[in-house]
């Protein structure tokens, strides 16, 4: 079972108490992956949300049939990933793939939505905390992106 001290590192749970804390630690489930392992893959259905405890895990994305998969991110201890899934039940729009040995807490839809029926504001602090990391995620992709076609016209970006 993963360590409430772990959790508390994470910037996503970084609000919640440790009592709330210890009620999240209930239901998410640790695995431990080896190198080379596939975590998911693009187009998978899932409903899960992934805790980085420990290794390292690149989300890649095909662009073509004949391209080999691009790494757009490189998942660190006390990241999450697997977001998007989690909150829209669409399949995977990336693949997750480990490339340092891992341990990563799991945490299913269903558990977590049973779970703050229980206690909202585990969910109120949750959520909060999720929407922070999805926009700084976006700002980093817009600034990738607004960069990238800089460089394609031969500009050189300021961000």
């Amino acid at each position: 079972m993963l360590e409430k001290n772990l959790l508390k590192d994470v910037p996503l749970l970084s609000e919640l108490e440790s009592h709330q804390l210890e009620e999240l630690m209930k239901i998410t489930i640790e695995k431990d992956y080896v190198e080379g392992d596939i975590v998911f893959s693009e187009g998978d259905e899932s409903t899960e949300l992934y805790i980085l405890v420990k290794g390292e895990v690149e989300i890649q994305i095909k662009m073509a049939p004949q391209l080999a998969d691009s790494t757009v991110y490189t998942v660190k201890p006390y990241d999450v990933f697997g977001e998007f899934a989690f909150t829209d039940s669409m399949p995977r729009s990336a693949s997750a793939r480990c490339i340092k040995n891992a341990t990563v807490g799991i945490i299913k839809r269903d558990d977590f939505e049973e779970l703050i029926r229980k206690h909202a504001e585990i969910g109120h602090k949750f959520y909060r905390g999720l929407t922070r990391l999805l926009s700084d995620r976006l700002r980093r992709m817009n600034t990738y992106l607004k960069n990238t076609y800089l460089r394609s016209l031969g500009i050189e970006g300021k961000s």
